[in-house]
């Protein structure tokens, strides 16, 4: 079996550790295969450091990536995906609320031929006051997104190494990873899995995050959708709000020839508005093509396989040359 990684970001989790890693470590005997375990410390306080070097004097397979401050799960995943020599790669939280034991039913269907395959916490054992916005995240995700993942925000995931090399995790993306990955034509499902309580200390995400959580959607949704026809986007919100502004002032000045006097009239104002806003909005989105013209990456594509029959064209043919001599 191809080699496994097991990265696990965590931050002032140290009740929680030697438990999750005595976990890990059995369910790892259920591979024929080398793993390592690569723990990213998110700059802990609480003394997890600490716990971490034990677990790694008992265990040659353990690695430990420490921050020198608190930069975020994002952060704490892409320094694990850079730094991971797996070609399959297991992401789960050190709160033990994901279960290790679960471990095998996301690899197993990496194997059925997914390329990123997501947890789903079908019976969450969260309180009502983190599930219920949960379901209405999720829900607005993957309707606007057109992934049909059930926990975004899972953090129990398996990933085909190539996966992980071609999206980028920065800011609070984390949550749409699969969504980053369905982007770029990778096959995405998810299985459901175990989800427990938590046993030791809070949560580290809180209510704040919603808001945060809805920016970084309207970001993720102009990456996948618009980010090479950014002019669909702004043109079509500034077209309306221009056929608008124009339809209040085509009724006023219907008025105007009846008699109706209408320039100290509110909605002449407004109407002017959304004819100068609407265009203003449509200038933006050839100015974001322009742009985004200038800046085409050349990798802006996802390469599954090249098959080749080699031999059928000679080598000094100066019809196709080879593929060698392209590069």
């Amino acid at each position: 079996m191809e080699s496994i990684s097991i990265i696990v970001p965590l931050y002032n989790e140290k009740e929680s550790l030697r438990q999750l890693h005595a976990g890990i470590v059995e369910e790892l005997k259920r591979f024929d295969a080398e793993a390592e375990i690569v723990y990213v410390d998110d700059g802990s306080t609480d003394g997890s450091a600490k716990v971490l070097a034990e677990i790694q004097s008992s265990d040659s397979r353990v690695r430990i990536i420490r921050f020198r401050r608190n930069f975020g799960k994002s952060a704490a995943l892409s320094a694990g995906f850079h730094y991971a020599i797996g070609e399959v790669i297991v992401t789960l939280d050190a709160d033990l609320q994901d279960e290790p034991s679960e471990m095998h039913k996301l690899i197993e269907r990496l194997d059925s031929g997914a390329d990123l395959v997501s947890g789903w916490k079908k019976d969450r054992k969260d309180p009502l006051g983190k599930r219920i916005p949960s379901k209405v995240f999720n829900f607005v995700t993957a309707y606007l997104t057109g992934v049909p993942i059930h926990d975004m925000n899972c953090g129990f995931k398996a990933y085909r190494r190539e996966v992980v090399e071609e999206i980028k995790v920065y800011g609070e993306m984390h949550r749409y990873i699969s969504v980053l990955a369905s982007y770029r034509g990778f096959l995405v499902t998810e299985v459901p899995v175990v989800h427990n309580r938590r046993q030791f200390g809070v949560s580290k995400f809180g209510a704040s995050r919603l808001l945060g959580g809805f920016f970084d959607l309207l970001t993720v949704i102009m990456l996948t959708r618009y980010n090479r026809k950014p002019l669909h986007a702004f043109g079509v919100f500034g077209l309306t709000l221009w056929t608008i502004g124009l339809g209040i002032e085509a009724y006023l000045t219907v008025g105007w020839f009846y008699g109706r006097w209408i320039e100290d009239r509110p909605a002449f104002i407004l109407g002017v508005l959304l004819l100068i806003v609407g265009v203003q909005f449509i200038l933006f989105g050839l100015l974001a093509e322009m742009i985004a013209y200038s800046a085409k990456r050349e990798d802006d594509y996802s390469i599954r396989e090249i098959l080749e029959i080699r031999g059928q064209i000679g080598e000094d043919s100066a019809v196709a040359p080879s593929l060698e001599s392209r590069r």
